[in-house]
C-alpha cells in the first residue's frame, strides 16, 4: 500500500497574481499623480535650485510607474513559485528604498520624510508578510533560494516531468484498452444485431414466433450496444466531474460490465465530500480507477458477482471493487507489474492517495484506491477570525491616531489589515 500526505487546500489562500495587479494599479496611478501634481502638492523649488524639487519628485514618480509595470509583468507570470519569489524580492526593495528615504530630510523635510519612510516601510512588510503567508498560513520553516529554484523545487521539478510522463503512459493504456473493449463489446453485439435482423428477414412470413425472437434478440442488443457506447464516451470526457456525475458515469460502468460479463454488478454510494474538496482532477481519477478495475473483472476474473462502493470519511475518499472471480497470486512477478495496476498505483501517487490489491486463486479480488479531499472550515470560522482581526485593526489604528505611529504598530496594522481582508474574502467563498 502506497501513502503520500498532501497539502490541504486553504480558503484564505491567495492567488498572488492579484496582489501584483492591484500593486501595478495603484503604483501606476500613484506615480502618475506625482509625475503631474507633485510640485503643486509639496513645494517645486530647493533652497538655490528653482523648479529642482519638482523634477526629483518627478523622477520618484516615475519610479514608482516602473515598479508598478514590472508588477504588471510578474502578475501574467503563470508559476507561482516565481510570483512567490517576486514578492519576496518586491519587499526587500522596498525596505531598502524606506531606509534610505528615512535618511534624507534636505528634499522634503523631516516630518514628511518620515510618513513616505512609513508608508514604504508599510509596504515593504505588506508584501514579505503576504510571501511568507502566500499559502494561507505562515510556514514553519522557510527554505529559500533568492537567485533561483532550491534543490527541492529542482527535486519537484523531476518529480513532475516523471508524473506527466506516468500521466502520459496511462492515457496511452487507456485508448488501447477503449480499442479493445470496442472489439469485444460493440463490435459484437452489432455483429449479433446483423445476424438476427437476417433471422428476422427470413422467417418474417413463415415463422412468425422465430421473427419475434429474433427481433427481441435486436432489441435487447442495441440497449446492450447502446449502454456500453455510452460508458466509453464517458471515459473520453474531457470536463471535470461534478459528483453527481461522476455518482451517474461510475453507474453506467457497472451496467456495461454487467452486460458484457453476464455478472451480477452492484453499487452502493455512500455520502461525498462536496466537489470543491476534491483536489483538481480527482473525481476524474476515480472514474478511471472504476474503468481499470472493471475491464480487468471483464477481461480476467470470470466473476458472477461483482460489488462497487465508493464512500467517504477520516479525510480520504474511498473506492472498493470486488469479485468473486478466478483471482490470481498477488506476489507472482507477472502479475505485480501488470500496467492496469500499474496505472491505478500511479494515479493513486499522483493524488498522495493509497492502492491495495487483495487476491488469491479461486478466492476472487478485492481492489482499494483512496484519494485525499480537504475537509472545508465552516464559514462561521472565517466570519469569527474576520471579526477579531477588525477589532484589533481599529483598536491599532485608534492607537496611532493618539499617538505618534512607530514602525511595529505599523507593521501590526498592515498584518490585521490583510488578515481581516482574507478572512472575509474566505468567509464569502465557504458561504
Amino acid at each position: 500500500m502506497t501513502s503520500q500526505n498532501t497539502a490541504s487546500n486553504r480558503w484564505e489562500a491567495i492567488d498572488t497574481s492579484w496582489i501584483f495587479r492591484l500593486y501595478a494599479l495603484i503604483a501606476i496611478m500613484a506615480g502618475a499623480a506625482l509625475i503631474g501634481w507633485g510640485g503643486v502638492w509639496f513645494g517645486a523649488d530647493l533652497e538655490g535650485l528653482k523648479w529642482g524639487k519638482a523634477m526629483l519628485l518627478r523622477v520618484f514618480g516615475a519610479q514608482i510607474v516602473l515598479a508598478g509595470c514590472c508588477a504588471a509583468a510578474f502578475s501574467a507570470v503563470e508559476s507561482p513559485d516565481t510570483r512567490r519569489l517576486a514578492l519576496l524580492w518586491f519587499g526587500i526593495g522596498h525596505a531598502v528604498v524606506a531606509l534610505i528615504v528615512a535618511l534624507q530630510t534636505a528634499v522634503t523635510g523631516p516630518k514628511l520624510t518620515s510618513e513616505i519612510a512609513f508608508l514604504l516601510f508599510g509596504i515593504a512588510f505588506a508584501l514579505l508578510y503576504l510571501w511568507g503567508t502566500a499559502d494561507g498560513a505562515p510556514q514553519s520553516v522557510i527554505l529559500l533560494s533568492l537567485f533561483g529554484p532550491s534543490p527541492q523545487r529542482s527535486t519537484d521539478h523531476l518529480r513532475n516531468q516523471y508524473e506527466h510522463q506516468i500521466r502520459e503512459a496511462a492515457r496511452q493504456e487507456e485508448r488501447n484498452r477503449l480499442a479493445r473493449d470496442l472489439h469485444d463489446s460493440v463490435k459484437q453485439q452489432i455483429y449479433a444485431i446483423q445476424t438476427a435482423a437476417a433471422t428476422a428477414e427470413v422467417r418474417i412470413e413463415n415463422d412468425a414466433e422465430g421473427a419475434r425472437q429474433a427481433l427481441s434478440s435486436i432489441r435487447n442488443a442495441a440497449r446492450e450496444a447502446s449502454t456500453e457506447m455510452q460508458a466509453m464516451l464517458d471515459q473520453l470526457r474531457a470536463a471535470p466531474l461534478e459528483n453527481a456525475g461522476l455518482i451517474s458515469a461510475i453507474r453506467q460502468q457497472c451496467e456495461a460490465t454487467g452486460f458484457r460479463t453476464g455478472a451480477s454488478v452492484q453499487c452502493s454510494f455512500g455520502e461525498l465530500p462536496p466537489s470543491r474538496e476534491f483536489p483538481p482532477g480527482a473525481q476524474e481519477a476515480l472514474l478511471r480507477v472504476t474503468q481499470e478495475a472493471l475491464a480487468n473483472t471483464a477481461r480476467h476474473a470470470r466473476a458472477k458477482n461483482v460489488s462497487l462502493s465508493l464512500t467517504s470519511g477520516a479525510g480520504f475518499v474511498q473506492l472498493q471493487v470486488r469479485d468473486d472471480g478466478a483471482g490470481f497470486d498477488t506476489l507472482a512477478p507477472n502479475q505485480r507489474g501488470g500496467q492496469g495496476l500499474s496505472n491505478i498505483r500511479a494515479r493513486a501517487e499522483e493524488f498522495g492517495g493509497a492502492f491495495d490489491i487483495e487476491s488469491s486463486p479461486g478466492m476472487g479480488t478485492r481492489v482499494s484506491f483512496s484519494i485525499p479531499y480537504a475537509p472545508a472550515e465552516p464559514a462561521s470560522t472565517y466570519a469569527r477570525r474576520a471579526i477579531l482581526y477588525a477589532a484589533a485593526l481599529v483598536t491599532l489604528i485608534a492607537v496611532m491616531y493618539f499617538r505618534r505611529a512607530s514602525p511595529g504598530l505599523t507593521a501590526l496594522t498592515v498584518m490585521f489589515l490583510i488578515g481581516t481582508a482574507r478572512n472575509a474574502v474566505a468567509w464569502n467563498r465557504v458561504r
